[in-house]
């Protein structure tokens, strides 16, 4: 038997569901390769820390204390605190007032950077007229002083 399939083995032998001659096999390979025993010793003590842990018992008295607990909130005062009506009308009023000088403050910002990246454009573009200039059609290849060709 090698390793791999005593490995695959190894949780059927651990719980003694392996047929008499596969057993066997198992129990040889565990005896010689010291791996495969590393193996088998760690997945023992794994099962015995499980079986265990299964065995613990809940404290008796944990629900008798969490009731008590319980009761004891529930007959305990409520203690609300009355805001005063000016905490009421002020937290949203200076979230208002941030929320607006936030803004205000993007608006600027983008206004100064936005001015600085202009050009100025020169006075003479201002005054032309863009409807007196020439048509680029009559510049075009197919086109001979303003009339098509083959007319």
């Amino acid at each position: 038997m090698n390793c791999n399939l005593c490995k695959q083995e190894l949780e059927a032998y651990l719980e003694g569901r392996l047929p008499e001659s596969t057993r066997i096999q198992v129990k040889s390979h565990l005896e010689s390769c010291s791996d495969c025993a590393a193996i088998y010793q760690m997945e023992t003590i794994a099962n015995r820390v499980i079986a265990d842990e299964k065995q613990v018992q809940p404290n008796p008295f944990l629900a008798t204390r969490v009731m008590a607990g319980i009761e004891a909130m529930e007959q305990q005062p409520i203690n609300r605190e009355i805001i005063p009506v000016y905490r009421k009308a002020l937290k949203p009023a200076l979230v208002t007032l941030s929320v607006a000088a936030a803004v205000l403050v993007g608006v600027f910002a983008g206004n100064s950077y936005q001015q600085s990246q202009q050009q100025r454009i020169p006075v003479e573009l201002t005054y032309m007229n863009d409807a007196l200039l020439e048509s680029v059609n009559l510049w075009s290849d197919n086109q001979i002083g303003g009339y098509e060709d083959g007319e």
